[in-house]
């Protein structure tokens, strides 16, 4: 009998937009997301697919994926969450929210696992219900994460959670970030925090997996911190069942 390969699972990975700013294309708008990503998934054994914000998704084309990976970017609106913009906030994507917004919603319906990395913590958390913090350096200052620079912080989590699983319950990651999450939503439980209190990783409590972390995990794949959150979750992805997470109300 002749030998298959193993099917890799297919993984939906967002990306975001930029301006070329020179060359034959300059003035023009790009899809963009760091190759990290890309890697990282792969390196896990997933077959990640770009998803651009200028090409909304069904419901049924998101079932299609079996796993869903929302990137690090921008600033959310703050109008998502009731707040008013802030000398300090970055200019917001407003369509990339909306088309995030709405994938995590037919992902959860779908039942597929969600992984938010970063930027894509604050979304499923904003998506959720939750609030945000717009500039830790005035509303948590012992938070030592930047949006200027990687800075290495150390975290502690919960030992009953997924995270965990995956990496332990301290580590050393890197975060890139002046935003964090103020109120996760009903939906989601703090799983790690730094000492300063600001969350760190977040997870569905319950539906299908929902695993957001704000550290970028893919700039350490080859590390335990990043290998193991990317690889826990294309492993889930692989051989999660369908299990549909609460519907929205919006």
């Amino acid at each position: 009998m002749a030998e298959h390969s193993a099917r890799r699972p297919l993984i939906g990975v967002t990306a975001g937009t930029t301006r070329l700013m020179s060359g034959a294309w300059e003035g023009h708008e790009a899809v963009v997301l760091t190759e990290h990503y890309v890697a990282a998934l792969r390196a896990a054994g997933a077959r990640p697919v770009i998803l651009a914000p200028q090409d909304p998704w069904t419901d049924e084309e998101i079932a299609e994926l079996d796993g869903l990976v929302l990137t690090g970017g921008t600033d959310l609106d703050p109008a998502l969450y009731g707040a008013s913009a802030l000398p300090s906030d970055f200019a917001p994507d407003r369509d990339r929210d909306a088309f995030e917004v709405a994938a995590y919603h037919a992902a959860r319906r779908a039942g597929i696992p969600v992984l938010g990395i970063c930027r894509g913590l604050q979304l499923i958390a904003v998506a959720e219900g939750g609030t945000l913090h717009q500039h830790l350096a005035e509303d948590l200052p012992r938070h030592p994460a930047s949006a200027a620079r990687v800075t290495e912080v150390e975290v502690a989590i919960d030992a009953a959670s997924d995270v965990a699983l995956a990496v332990g319950t301290v580590a050393t990651v890197p975060a890139y970030h002046h935003q964090g999450v103020a109120d996760c939503g009903e939906g989601l439980r703090v799983v790690a925090r730094h000492a300063s209190g600001l969350a760190l990783a977040l997870e569905a409590r319950d539906g299908s997996p929902v695993v957001a972390v704000q550290w970028h995990p893919e700039l350490t794949a080859a590390e335990a911190a990043g290998e193991g959150i990317v690889s826990a979750f294309v492993a889930t992805a692989a051989r999660a069942p369908r299990v549909p997470g609460p519907r929205p109300l919006v």
